[in-house]
C-alpha cells in the first residue's frame, strides 16, 4: 500500500476523532467557564471538520476530481463553515469592550466590523473564483462603474468611512479616552465606520469621522484631568493662613485622585486671588466642583476671611463718618455666647468662673458644612472640640481598609482629646452630618485646666480612656475593650 495512502488513512480514521474529542472537551471546559471562545472551538469541531474529513476522502482516498460537482459542493460547504467559525473566534479574540479578557485584543468597533468584512470577502471571492472558477473579470468592471455612481452619490459616507481608518491607523484616541474637539468634550464610547459617539454628564452625542479628521483633537487620557478653583480674600487676610485654610478643602472628597498646594494666583486692586489646582474624573467634575463652592463658604466663615463684597465697602464708608460699625458688636456678643455656652456644661461645672472666662476667652466658634471632615485619622488635634449646633460622627480605618464607626457625635459632645499630649495625632476622623459649629478650646487653655483643677483632670482622664475603649472596640480588639460596658455603659457627653 502506498504510504500516503496510509498516512491519510490514519489522519482521518485516528487524527480527525482525536481533534474533535480535544475540541469538544475544551469547548464544554470553556462553556463551564463562561468563557466567549467556547462557541468558537464548538462550531470548528461540528461545523468545519465533518465537510473537511468528506473533502479529504473524496480527493485523496477516492480520488474524486476537485471539478466534480459533488466535490465543489463540499468544498463550498467547507468555506461557509469556515466562514461561520472565523466569524466566532473573531468575536472571542477582538473585542470593543472596557474591560476585556487578559488575553482578548480590545479594538475600535470600525476595526472589528472591518476584520469581519475582509473574512467574508475573501472567503466569498474563493469561494466564487476558485472552487466554481466564475470569472469575475466582467463583474469586476460592471461594479466599477457601478461603485463610481455610488461613491458620487455617497460622498460624505465613504468621506467618513475613509477617515474613520486614517483615524484608526493614526490612533489620535481611543475608547474610553475624555476628549476635546472644538471646544466640545466628552469620552469616547464607540467609534463605528461612520462616526464616534462621545458622551459627557450633559448629554451622548455623534461626531462624523469627516469631521473628526479635520478638527483639532485635544486627548486627556482615560485619568482623570486638572481642574482648578480659584478664590479671592482681603488684603487683611493672611496669604499663609488663607493659603493653609484652602489646602483642607478637597480633604475628604474621594472623587478628587491628587492636588497641587493652594498658591496665590494674582493680585487683583481690592483683594488676592488665590488658586487651588486638583485631578478628577471629567464625568464628576461638576460634583466635586459644587461640592468645593460649597465648602468654600463654611471656609470663610470658620477662619472668618473677608471677601471682597461691595457691603465691606459700605461699612469702612460708615466707619468714617463716625458711624459706629457693627462688626465689634457681633464679635462681643459671641464671646458673650461663648462664657454662657460653657457655663451651662456638666462637664466644666468644676471649674470657677474665671476658669470659665478665661476657655472662653481662647476658645472660638468653627462652622462646618455637610460632609466636612472636622478632625482627621493621623493628624493633630487643634484643641478640645464640643458639639455647638448640629451633629456628626467619628470613625477609623481598620486594617482591612474598612470604615469602622467610632461614636455619634451629637450635641454638647466633646472630641479631639489627643490635642492635650503633644506630638499625639488623632485616632479618628470626624465628620459634620450636617451643618455644625464647633466650639474649639485651644489644647494649651485645656491643659492648663487641668493642672489647676484635680477634680476636672480626673473627667478629662476618664473620657479619655473611655474613648480609647471605643476606638479598640472598633477596631475589633474585644477583650481589650470589654471594660467599656463593666466599667462605665453611659455616654460620653460634656452637658
Amino acid at each position: 500500500m502506498d504510504k500516503s495512502l496510509l498516512g491519510w488513512i490514519l489522519l482521518l480514521g485516528l487524527g480527525f476523532p482525536l481533534l474533535g474529542i480535544l475540541l469538544g472537551e475544551a469547548a464544554s471546559r470553556l462553556e463551564r467557564q463562561q468563557h466567549p471562545l467556547a462557541v468558537g472551538l464548538r462550531q470548528v469541531r461540528e461545523y468545519v471538520l465533518p465537510p473537511l474529513a468528506v473533502i479529504l476522502v473524496m480527493r485523496q482516498l477516492l480520488s474524486i476530481a476537485g471539478k466534480d460537482s459533488w466535490a465543489r459542493f463540499v468544498e463550498t460547504l467547507t468555506w461557509v463553515a469556515v466562514i461561520v467559525a472565523g466569524l466566532s473566534l473573531i468575536n472571542a479574540l477582538l473585542t470593543t469592550k472596557k474591560q476585556p479578557i487578559k488575553w482578548q485584543i480590545h479594538v475600535p468597533s470600525l476595526f472589528f466590523q472591518v476584520a469581519r468584512g475582509v473574512v467574508i470577502f475573501a472567503i466569498g471571492y474563493h469561494i466564487l473564483n476558485g472552487v466554481w472558477n466564475i470569472d469575475l473579470t466582467g463583474l469586476g468592471s460592471t461594479v466599477g462603474i457601478a461603485s463610481a455612481v455610488i461613491a458620487l452619490a455617497l460622498q460624505d459616507t465613504l468621506s467618513n468611512l475613509v477617515s474613520g481608518l486614517l483615524l484608526l491607523f493614526a490612533k489620535p484616541f481611543r475608547t474610553g479616552d475624555w476628549i476635546e474637539i472644538d471646544g466640545k468634550q466628552g469620552r469616547v464610547i464607540e467609534q463605528n465606520w461612520w462616526s464616534v459617539t462621545m458622551k459627557n454628564p450633559a448629554m451622548t452625542f455623534n461626531v462624523p469621522n469627516g469631521v473628526l479628521s479635520k478638527a483639532s483633537i485635544i486627548n486627556y487620557g482615560q485619568r482623570g484631568i486638572w481642574k482648578s478653583i480659584y478664590a479671592s480674600f482681603s488684603y487683611d487676610d493672611s496669604p499663609s493662613q488663607v493659603i493653609s485654610a484652602l489646602n483642607t478643602l478637597t480633604e475628604g472628597i474621594d472623587l478628587i485622585e491628587a492636588k497641587d498646594p493652594a498658591l496665590v494666583s494674582s493680585y487683583e486692586d481690592s483683594s488676592i486671588t488665590y488658586k487651588l489646582s486638583y485631578t478628577v474624573l471629567p464625568e464628576k467634575d461638576w460634583i466635586v466642583a459644587a461640592e468645593l463652592k460649597f465648602r468654600l463658604y463654611y471656609i470663610t466663615k470658620r477662619y472668618g476671611f473677608t471677601m471682597p463684597y461691595p457691603i465691606q465697602v459700605q461699612y469702612d464708608v460708615e466707619a468714617k463718618l463716625g458711624i459706629p460699625c457693627l462688626i465689634p458688636q457681633v464679635v462681643e456678643n459671641r464671646q458673650q455666647e461663648l462664657v454662657t455656652y460653657l457655663r451651662s456644661l456638666s462637664y466644666f461645672s468644676t471649674l470657677n468662673d474665671h476658669q470659665i472666662e478665661k476657655l472662653a476667652e481662647r476658645a472660638r466658634f468653627k462652622a462646618y458644612g455637610k460632609g466636612e471632615l472636622i478632625i482627621t485619622e493621623g493628624k493633630e488635634d487643634e484643641g478640645l472640640y464640643i458639639i455647638f449646633k448640629g451633629t456628626g460622627h467619628a470613625y477609623l480605618i481598620d486594617e482591612q481598609g474598612e470604615r469602622q464607626i467610632v461614636d455619634e457625635l451629637e450635641l454638647n459632645e466633646a472630641f479631639g482629646e489627643m490635642a492635650i499630649f503633644p506630638g499625639q495625632v488623632s485616632p479618628v476622623t470626624a465628620v459634620a452630618d450636617e451643618d455644625v459649629e464647633v466650639v474649639v478650646i485651644p489644647a494649651k487653655e485645656i491643659v492648663q485646666a487641668i493642672e489647676s483643677n484635680n477634680k476636672f483632670a480626673s473627667e478629662i482622664l476618664q473620657y479619655i480612656e473611655e474613648r480609647k475603649k471605643m476606638v479598640l472596640l472598633a477596631k475589633g480588639i474585644k477583650d481589650a475593650a470589654s471594660s467599656l460596658i463593666s466599667h462605665n455603659g453611659r455616654r460620653v457627653q460634656v452637658g
